[in-house]
């Protein structure tokens, strides 16, 4: 109850002004401050004062329902108490109905009054109250919705996760590079584990609190893969307990590239340098055991000798052909070559090393040979290259008894697809979707990281695709399909290809 009301403006309306000095009397001892006035002047005192609460005797009913209605058009705020003659329970709700907040009978008692009264404030604070949490509700609601539009327009890769790193919520650009991937498991989603990455910065924000970088390779659904810097943050409840984990992954690939092939080209230079350094001493070596051989008349001599200086030779080659690849943009030397004897080549490149480690080497080709257009330099050095891989893993494997490395060539109408097979110890499928990295080598200090990278690049210059198929522990097979008559780039219309020929995913 509003037992005192401090300062509250209350109009009163009447054609008796002796009744309205006594209403008037009766409320400022319980502070309210009274404005009277009769019929005719009462809509004038109403939008001066402006009061919430008002109250109206009712002598004449056809004038007092039309001031109430007048009163209630221009101020629909205001709470008006009407006044009725006693036992006029039918016209005190009509009042009702043309929008009074309530009706007493005159003579009113001092208690009924107040009691009205305190309705009518307790109302009007209700209304206030819901007024102002309708418009936080609103102001929280457009909060909401520019979070909403700030989380999904953001121009990189914002996912949520629990502890069970299953993603739980996620931005446009995520979904759609990785597709409706909510409830599915991070490491699923990036990387096609089967089981988490190793230091994974949501775990550690997890165990930490703290926020956790990383630099990744990742793999959208399109199968484009895009190095993406991550940033980790915690998610806390209202407890301060961490309940999930923000990851923010933004695209640098082309950052990435531009760096690697400034800053790295110093590292590659060296890592070549010595790589050679080694052949030559190997070759120097072998060249010992020729002279010795000849000299001694030692035939075991000289062709160990003539085998290791043939290997270096080859070795040296492939070497400087990757320098000169990629120190430089080349143009491609298109010819029209003969694929039965392209394809001859290429094998007497390889089947030696496969023969000399006991690797079965088998060649088959089959199909419409014929000719085909390409820069037969390029395309037999990613070839070879492809193919010593495949011996190297067979030589390395040493789960099997019995390795075999094939070499197959299938002539189509339009295409040849070169496929390279072997029963090594097969590749993982994060490892499938880095090896066209520049760099990356699974070799260690064997490999430069170059080989597959450009036989990639040169494979999709000549407008062909490279397609890989492993498993681990039962081995690998390359295909390799060139078109049969080269298109220059520019005017080559394949859907994913840029200016140069290579494939936006690649390389």
């Amino acid at each position: 109850m509003h037992d005192i009301v401090i300062s509250e403006s209350i109009v009163i309306i009447t054609q008796d002004p002796e009744h309205g000095r006594v209403l008037a009397h009766i409320l400022s001892e319980y502070g309210y401050q009274s404005s009277n006035c009769d019929y005719d002047d009462a809509l004038v005192t109403v939008g001066l004062v402006r009061p919430r609460l008002a109250v109206m005797g009712i002598c004449d009913c056809r004038l007092g329902q039309e001031l109430l209605r007048r009163l209630r058009a221009g101020y629909p705020e205001v709470r008006i108490i009407v006044l009725v003659p006693e036992g006029e329970y039918e016209l005190g709700l009509d009042f009702l109905a043309d929008g009074a907040s309530d009706f007493l009978y005159k003579p009113v008692s001092e208690r009924a009054l107040r009691v009205s009264l305190d309705r009518a404030l307790t109302f009007l604070d209700l209304q206030q109250e819901n007024g102002i949490l309708k418009e936080k509700g609103k102001i929280l609601e457009s909060s909401h919705q520019l979070c909403r539009q700030l989380f999904d327009e953001v121009p990189c890769y914002i996912s949520v996760q629990n502890r069970d790193r299953r993603i739980v919520r996620a931005n446009r650009q995520f979904k759609l590079d990785f597709g409706s991937c909510l409830g599915e498991r991070c490491y699923e989603i990036y990387k096609h584990r089967t089981h988490p990455c190793p230091q994974c910065p949501v775990e550690e924000t997890f165990r930490d609190g703290m926020v956790h970088q990383t630099e990744e390779v990742v793999t959208t659904r399109g199968g484009q893969q895009k190095v993406v810097l991550t940033l980790t943050a915690p998610l806390r409840d209202e407890k301060g307990e961490i309940h999930e984990v923000m990851e923010l992954a933004t695209d640098i690939t082309q950052i990435r590239e531009l760096q690697d092939r400034l800053t790295s080209l110093g590292l590659f230079i060296g890592s070549i340098s010595h790589g050679v350094r080694g052949m030559l001493t190997a070759l120097d070596g072998g060249l010992y055991r020729l002279e010795k051989g000849i000299q001694n008349q030692d035939l075991e001599l000289v062709t160990n000798g003539a085998e290791r200086v043939k290997l270096m030779i080859s070795r040296i080659r492939n070497s400087v052909l990757e320098m000169l690849y990629y120190s430089k943009d080349r143009d491609l030397n298109i010819q029209l070559i003969d694929v039965q004897s392209f394809g001859d080549g290429v094998a007497n490149f390889v089947e030696p090393k496969a023969t000399k480690h006991d690797v079965r080497f088998q060649k088959e080709f089959h199909g419409q040979l014929g000719r085909f257009e390409i820069d037969p330099e390029v395309i037999s050095a990613g070839l070879v290259n492809i193919l010593e891989n495949a011996v190297d893993a067979c030589i390395e494997d040493e789960g099997k008894d019995r390795h075999i490395v094939s070499f197959l060539i299938e002539g189509g109408k339009d295409s040849v697809s070169f496929v390279i097979r072997d029963n090594g110890p097969g590749m993982d499928r994060s490892t499938q979707e880095k090896m066209f990295s520049l760099f990356f080598s699974s070799k260690g200090s064997k490999g430069t990281g170059l080989g597959l990278y450009i036989a990639n690049d040169v494979v999709h210059q000549h407008g062909g695709q490279i397609h890989v198929d492993s498993t681990p522990g039962e081995g690998t097979e390359f295909r390799v399909v060139l078109p049969r008559k080269h298109v220059r780039a520019e005017n080559r219309v394949n859907g994913g290809q840029n200016e140069s020929g290579k494939s936006g995913g690649d390389g």
